[in-house]
């Protein structure tokens, strides 16, 4: 029983941001499903170009990919970077994924940070300095 349990303990300790992004909830990255998200990886480790279809017929593409970090565009106007924050034994202790949005001239963005089980446990907006720019070229919010 307790081999068992060390086993589990070690496992926790080594994730890597592919077994992550794999076990990223859908409702995280919602055009992106979770085969689409390993089908990535698969061409981006087999040193390919990697671009799967959205759930919107759209082309995602990973930008970057590391042990602790990926970048991954998934629409001509958006992109997701997903970290992993770990301690120092090399356990998970978070997941923050960074959402930016451009249109033209205009970029916004979202930061949340999750719970190695991925519960959120807080969100970052843009701060008010990049909402009030935005605005002044034209964004609208609703």
């Amino acid at each position: 029983m307790m081999f068992v349990l060390a086993m589990c303990v070690a496992q926790a300790h080594a994730l890597t941001i592919k077994e992550v992004w794999g076990a990223m909830p859908d409702s995280v990255m919602p055009l992106l499903s979770k085969n689409n998200r390993l089908d990535c990886v698969d061409y981006w480790e087999a040193g390919q170009q990697g671009d799967v279809k959205n759930r919107l017929e759209g082309k995602v593409t990973i930008l970057f990919m590391n042990e602790d970090s990926l970048a991954v565009a998934d629409t001509e106007s958006s992109s997701y970077e997903v970290k992993l924050k770990k301690g120092e034994k090399g356990d998970l202790l978070s997941i923050t994924v960074r959402r930016v949005v451009k249109t033209g001239d205009i970029t916004d963005w979202t930061e949340r940070i999750y719970s190695p089980s991925w519960r959120l446990l807080k969100e970052r907006l843009a701060p008010k300095e990049v909402f009030e720019e935005n605005l002044m070229k034209g964004a609208i919010y609703l």
